[in-house]
């Protein structure tokens, strides 16, 4: 269905892809490995048209017609309207695609964002719109229908009508992965589709994804996290490692990553003497208190202190609700010399909550407290000042500014030796895993703060790098850390 030769791809003194050749074939499922950097994402712009190589050939088969690229394309051949190596064009060809950054129309429904990539629409033809309205109506309605029911099987019943920008990260990429499998995608290339997704969200998605395979004998191509190697097993036939600009077809289903069987994150944050306390919170979230040997707890000493919060988006209620759905308040204590770690479903109100307590939203009702001192009334400047630090999930990079400007603005230039020839990049130009270690390495450093709160900051991140990413987070002084996760069980 697809083969590529010979790619190349070059970025400024840095080769990426040197000379890949692969080949995809109608049902199969590749797993697509590789450290962070080493061009996964990359190859997948490549394939998808939305990035040309410096040299090579694609050849796309999706019927008895082949179209077949050939890198570096002359000048002469855009002229040609049918023949253009774009999105648009790879996209007829049944080759679809998600993104590690979720691309969904904001101010649209999530049944409008499925729909509206459903290919022939009636209604774009004007004058079969202008005379045949009932047909155009009851076409438009079924399309509806078969929205409705995909939202259904990932667990968005209800939400039909929500736009987009009221939907978790996790509700985002199972909206994204639908949009794309109504496309009719024939080979579909998912960037790190489980990431950010709770245990509920990533069975759905695997269903989902399984079905595509049995069903339709669709032919998928998966990077994913290191952490979520474990859910693919049984659902890859075939593993692919991306590693010095080579691809190294291994030609069999990708092994196990054994990591700690309760929560994959732990071992990183743990010594042989520290002590682990679980605690339930309301609608299926859970606090870990970590409390390492070589730092002094202070239970007495509460560096935040939320008591009763209630925090809306709009009319609902994001955070505030007992398990019976009662305003009754959220209460949550974070002490002084511990690592605290939020693990909660998709949708819970995990990046809700960090924005409430940094005061990127507006408290409804109820008390912060940093330091005993409360805080609602502070501007978010004003709270960075009492010592309150937030690294984001997303958006958590200033896209115009190269690595090192970002590292420098924050005052951590002896972090700029640590990217290499990364340093010199714009942001937007850097992979997912790359901009997430960027924004660890440019977290302020002006002052010791009292809480550093991170919201899923293993996200894109390999083994390697998120073993760097913890080290880093323990290294730097502070009086306590509260980190947010989805939910692993």
């Amino acid at each position: 269905m697809l083969r590529a030769e010979g790619l190349k791809k070059r970025f400024g003194g840095q080769v990426v892809l040197d000379g890949v050749d692969l080949e995809l074939r109608r049902g199969e499922v590749v797993l697509l490995r590789g450290e962070n950097g080493s061009g996964k994402t990359t190859l997948l712009n490549i394939l998808t048209g939305n990035l040309e190589p410096d040299a090579g050939t694609i050849r796309y088969q999706a019927d008895d017609t082949p179209r077949t690229y050939r890198f570096p394309r002359h000048w002469w051949q855009e002229l040609n309207p049918f023949d253009h190596f774009t999105p648009e064009f790879v996209a007829k060809e049944g080759v679809c695609r998600t993104w590690q950054d979720i691309r969904l129309f904001n101010g649209q429904t999530l049944r409008d964002n499925i729909v509206v990539a459903e290919p022939d629409h009636a209604g774009e033809r004007p004058l079969f719109a202008l005379f045949a309205q009932g047909h155009v109506q009851r076409t438009e309605q079924e399309m509806h229908q078969r929205a409705d029911a995909m939202l259904v099987r990932l667990g968005l019943a209800g939400r039909e009508s929500s736009s987009a920008d009221k939907i978790s990260l996790g509700q985002a990429k199972r909206v994204a992965i639908a949009r794309a499998v109504a496309a009719g995608a024939r080979v579909l290339f998912l960037d790190e589709p489980l990431a950010g997704l709770d245990h509920s969200g990533v069975t759905q998605i695997l269903e989902l994804l399984e079905r595509l395979v049995r069903e339709q004998a669709v032919t998928l191509v998966i990077i994913e996290h290191a952490f979520n190697h474990i859910h693919l097993h049984g659902l890859v036939t075939t593993d692919w490692l991306l590693e010095n600009g080579k691809l190294v077809p291994n030609g069999h289903a990708a092994q196990r990553t054994e990591i700690h069987h309760i929560y994959p994150w732990m071992e990183f944050f743990i010594d042989d003497a520290s002590t682990v306390i679980d605690e339930p919170l309301p609608n299926g979230a859970r606090l870990t208190r970590i409390r390492r040997s070589d730092r002094a707890v202070q239970n007495e000493e509460a560096v935040l202190d939320i008591r009763h919060l209630i925090l809306k988006r709009g009319s609902r209620v994001v955070i505030g609700l007992d398990d019976e759905q009662q305003e009754t308040g959220f209460n949550l204590r974070v002490f002084k010399g511990e690592i605290a770690v939020l693990q909660a479903p998709n949708g819970w109100g995990k990046s809700s909550l960090l924005a409430g307590i940094s005061g990127l939203i507006p408290v409804f009702q109820g008390d912060i407290l940093l330091g005993a001192k409360p805080i609602n009334r502070l501007p978010v400047w004003g709270r960075v000042r009492e010592g309150l630090h937030l690294i984001p999930s997303d958006h958590n990079v200033f896209p115009d500014l190269t690595a090192q400007e970002a590292l420098r603005l924050a005052g951590q230039q002896d972090a700029i030796a640590e990217l290499g020839i990364l340093a010199r990049r714009r942001s937007s130009e850097l992979s997912g895993g790359q901009k997430q270690r960027l924004a660890l390495l440019a977290e302020p450093n002006w002052a010791t703060p009292q809480l550093r709160m991170f919201d899923e900051p293993f996200a894109n991140l390999d083994i390697a790098a998120i073993r760097a990413a913890a080290q880093q987070i323990l290294s730097q002084t502070t009086n306590a850390v509260l980190i947010a996760l989805p939910s692993t069980t």
